[in-house]
């Protein structure tokens, strides 16, 4: 009987613990968020960065495109993610896992090419937000 009441007692005990612990449990499908907010994820940067600063008509916007690169909703990801750049062949777009060999990055901080958007660069959280993306695969999430 005693080894019984133990049992329960150690049942009971691991039960309120587990239940006064459960709203404490934080799961961050992303691991290192950024800092600006924003996730990092290719829906987001649509969003927040390329459908305002760069898909807009006369740049990678509307029935004529720069670079033959279209970043409206639904075409970024097909016209970035492994793609060469015409710019530099030698480069891709975005190569995923790896923001420093992306042209991407190097066109948002204006890295030995010219800066994108031509208005202006980019906060430097906004382009560590579009760095995470890359650098965790790239993913047409």
């Amino acid at each position: 009987m005693r080894t019984m009441i133990k049992f329960l007692l150690i049942v009971t005990t691991i039960s309120v613990l587990f239940v006064a612990c459960e709203d404490k449990i934080v799961t961050d499908p992303e691991p290192n968020p950024t800092p600006s907010g924003m996730s990092a994820k290719l829906s987001d940067i649509q969003v927040k960065v390329f459908n305002v600063s760069c898909a807009i008509s006369g740049c990678h916007g509307g029935s004529v495109v720069a670079a033959n690169l279209n970043l409206t909703s639904g075409n970024s990801y097909s016209q970035l993610v492994n793609v060469n750049s015409l710019e530099n062949p030698s480069l891709k777009r975005v190569l995923p896992n790896s923001s420093a060999q992306s042209l991407l990055i190097r066109k948002l901080e204006g890295n030995g090419t010219s800066l994108m958007p031509p208005s202006g660069k980019l906060s430097k959280e906004i382009i560590d937000s579009v760095k995470a993306w890359i650098d965790r695969g790239a993913l047409n999430n």
